[in-house]
Formats: C-alpha cells, structure tokens, sequence
C-alpha cells in the first residue's frame, strides 16, 4: 500500500478520535476534559496498533506471493537449465561421434594407402621377372573328392606338383593378384591339457580350379627367378591380412605367422611391412611373427632392427627351427622373443645326450624367468607325447594334435 494512503488512514482515526473527544463532555456531563482527552488517546492507540497488525498481515501476504512468483521462477530456470544441459550433451555426442567417425576413416585411409604402397612394390617385383624352362606337369591326388574352385577341410585339394617353372610363376603371380592365397592353420596346444591355444598359420597358392601349390613347388623357381623375396613378402603381407579378418571371429587365441629369411633380409620391405603392422597394432594380442634361428643369427644387424620396432609396437615373436640350444636366454628377451619352438626329436637327443646333457628342468625355469614359452613342435604319435610330458614344457604342435588345414575363416573372408 502506498504511504499517502497510510497517512490518510491515520488522519482519518486522529479526526475520528479528536471528534470523540470533544463531543463526550458534552453527553457525559459527569466526564470532564481530562478524561475525554485519554479515552480520545486510546482510540488512537488502539487505532494504531489495528492499522499496523494490517499493514503487516497485508505485508506478510504479498512477501508470501513475492516468495511463491521466485519458486515458480527458480522452478522454470531449473527445468530450462535441464533443458540446456540435455541439448549441450547431445551436442557434444554429436561433436565425439563425427570426430571419432573421421578420426577412423583417417587410420582406415592411413592403412588402406599403406597396403597400398606394399602391394605396389611386390606387384612391381613380381612383375619384373622373366619365367625360366622346367620339366613336363603331372598331378598328385592328395585325397579324395572332385576338385572345387574352394576346397572343403574335410575334402583335402589335389596338390600340384612338377609343373614347369614358368607355369608355376605364372600360377604364383595370378593367385597374388587374384587373392587366391590360402590360410591353413595347425593348433597348438597347452599340455598336458591338449587344449587349443594358438595356432599357426600357412599360407597356401591355390590354382583357379581349387588344387594348390605347397611352398616346395614354387620356392625354387621362385628364387631362380630372382623373385623369391618378393613372393615371400607377398604371402606374409597376404597371410596378415587374412589373419586381420579371420580374428574378427575367433579373438581367444593367438596365431603365428611365418616372417622367412628373405623377407628378412629385405630391409626395405620390411620396413614398409613394419609401418602397415604399426596401423594395425590392434592386432598385436592376437599376432606372433615368427622366424628361424638361423636366420637371427644372420641378419642380426639390418632385420633384427625391424623386428625391434615390431616388439615395441606390442607384437610377440617366435623362434624356431632352433639347431643349438647353446644360446643367450636373455638375450632373446631383449629381441622381445617370447615364444622358443625346438622340434620333440630334437629336445629327446639333448636330454639323453651323454656329453653336455640338457638339464631340461634348469633350461625351463631360465626359460620362465624370461617370459618366454617353450613349444614342443612335431610331436607325430603318442609315444613321443609320453616322452615329452615327462619334461616341464608349455606347448606341444604337431599332427598328433592336428595337421594344418584350411580355415574356413580364412576362406570366407578371401
């Protein structure tokens, strides 16, 4: 309420009570002025504290409507303020998605071109070299059933073998081109148990009508046509790729994938094939590279380099065909090596030796402190198994437990 009305108010009771006090003497004649002056205060006063407990309850009401207008208020701010919040994250989700989407179209592009730029130089190489004259074809049947554009595992394809050597080439380089490259895989197993738990893979050149040609059958005229390291380096780089697709399906093993002393031996490949592995380090739980013993020993200063930086991107190596036991344990650590394959032939001479005996127990556990596995390859028949599960070893491979055989994976994927 405005303050002129409460003056007013006030003027209004003071009259009111001024006119009381002077009309009482007159029709109480037993009061006099003095009385008539104090019951004329009285009203005031009671007037007064009547006008205030007013104003105050009249002020009480319009603070509690002033109160309820800040809730509404504070309400409608909060539920705006939710609002804004909710718009804010879905635009930021907006923002993470488009960027995580772009930021995978890069690293796809990123591995696309270095496929690329790999496949370039070995079709390159592949192309550079002249076929060389051999002997008339014939075939071997290596099992039953009708050759098929792709074979089934449970029917084993015809293999090829004594074919000339420019029609071997010639098959090597349209199997590349075309990716009719095979992936057979052989288990390995954690013993006792003889439970799978890696496998290795092989790499297979299959013919347009579904026979194959084993590595024996092209090796050779491969490396008389001075293209060996390039068909080499093709089947590795094939060989991971399909690794890459087959994974997908399978993720609870690792597998093992030949690196030959060719590829070895070219630094240059080797390089690139190192940069297209560091655009896949996603696979490195899931991929072991492996090499000989004898080609560690003579490549240590150029392809050794490579294979460091492999190890340092989180990639595992294996190192088999091992000759000679008599080698530097921690060594092989260092080279980030932690998977050692001796043949079970091999293992049983040295433990029977009668000069320089293999401690197999102390060889282990040098072994163990390292980190690194020991697979018992070529383990053939049971009898061999007994001999070997007397001695502390992780793994055994060999046909006993399973002969390689296409992965229907790795089929399907190429």
């Amino acid at each position: 309420m405005p303050a002129i009305s409460h003056v007013l108010i006030a003027l209004g009771y003071a009259v009111f009570a001024g006119a009381v006090t002077v009309a009482l003497p007159y029709m109480i004649p037993q009061l006099d002025m003095r009385g008539a002056v104090e019951i004329g205060a009285i009203i005031i006063l009671v007037a007064a504290l009547v006008h205030l407990a007013s104003a105050r309850l009249r002020r009480g009401d319009e603070e509690a409507r002033d109160i309820d207008a800040v809730r509404t208020g504070y309400g409608q701010l909060r539920q705006e303020l939710a609002r804004a919040r909710d718009e804010a994250r879905q635009i930021y989700e907006a923002i993470r998605t488009v960027t995580e989407q772009r930021q995978g179209q890069a690293q796809e592009i990123e591995t696309v071109m270095t496929e690329v730029r790999v496949l370039q130089g070995l079709v390159e190489q592949l192309s550079s070299g002249k076929p060389v004259k051999g002997k008339p074809a014939y075939l071997v049947d290596a099992g039953a059933g009708k050759p098929a554009d792709k074979p089934e595992i449970s029917q084993p394809p015809r293999v090829l073998s004594g074919l000339p050597d420019d029609e071997v080439l010639e098959m090597v380089r349209e199997a590349l081109r075309d990716n009719r490259v095979d992936l057979f895989v052989q288990p390995i197993v954690s013993l006792p148990q003889r439970k799978r738990r890696h496998y290795e893979c092989f790499s297979r050149v299959r013919a347009e009508d579904g026979s194959i040609l084993l590595p024996e059958s092209y090796l050779g005229v491969a490396e008389r046509a001075g293209l060996i390291a390039a068909v080499d380096n093709m089947l590795l780089f094939r060989g991971v790729q399909l690794v890459r697709r087959v994974q997908k399906n399978n993720a609870e093993v690792s597998i093992f994938v030949n690196i030959s002393e060719h590829t070895l031996a070219d630094v240059r490949f080797l390089r690139e094939f190192v940069t297209f592995m560091a655009a896949n380090r996603d696979l490195a739980p899931y991929l072991v590279f492996e090499f000989t013993q004898a080609s560690v020993e003579r490549h240590r200063e150029a392809g050794l380099k490579e294979l460091d930086r492999l190890g340092k991107l989180g990639f595992r190596l294996s190192m088999d065909q091992v000759t000679s036991i008599d080698f530097d344990i921690e060594e092989l650590k260092t080279l980030h090596i932690r998977f050692l394959k001796i043949e079970a032939a091999k293992l049983i001479e040295q433990t029977r030796a009668t000069h320089q005996r293999l401690d197999m127990r102390a060889f282990k556990q040098a072994l163990d402190r390292q980190a690194i596995d020991l697979i018992v390859e070529k383990i053939e028949n049971e009898a061999t198994l007994v001999e070997i599960l007397d001695m502390p070893v992780d793994f055994g491979q060999g046909y006993l437990f399973g002969e390689p055989r296409l992965s229907k994976d790795a089929r399907e994927a190429a």
